[in-house]
């Protein structure tokens, strides 16, 4: 199965990622930004997202500098799909250097077990 690239209209709803990852980029000229990538299973597609403006922890949402919403739904993790969707950004926006910044975003190390059912309460609504 080839994975495909997404890129979303702009009246699109919010996009409930699995098996996510957070990442910070680094270009050419320097500059960082960090991105979502996982799978989109509304769509079962692979996807990347622009750069992350915002994080709502409660809800486990980021916004992106386009205005789109990423839900980060179930633990982090990884998928073919989003991991090829994200190799073919990454060669599209010429990056230079990445780094796996996900367990800023939710470190299942840390979580006590009343944490961990918030956690999971929380993203089954």
């Amino acid at each position: 199965m080839v994975a495909e690239y997404m890129v979303l209209p702009s009246d699109s709803q919010e996009i409930a990622l699995r098996r996510w990852q957070v990442i910070e980029i680094e270009v050419m000229d320097g500059t960082r930004s960090r991105h979502a990538s996982g799978h989109d299973a509304t769509n079962n597609k692979g996807c990347a997202s622009s750069a992350i403006v915002g994080f709502d922890m409660d809800t486990m949402t980021v916004t992106t500098r386009s205005g789109k919403k990423y839900k980060l739904t179930g633990l982090p993790g990884t998928s073919r799909i989003g991991k090829a969707a994200w190799k073919k950004w990454c060669a599209k926006n010429e990056i230079v250097s990445e780094q796996d910044v996900t367990k800023e975003y939710l470190n299942v190390e840390q979580l006590s077990t009343v944490g961990f059912k918030k956690f999971n309460d929380s993203v089954s609504q």
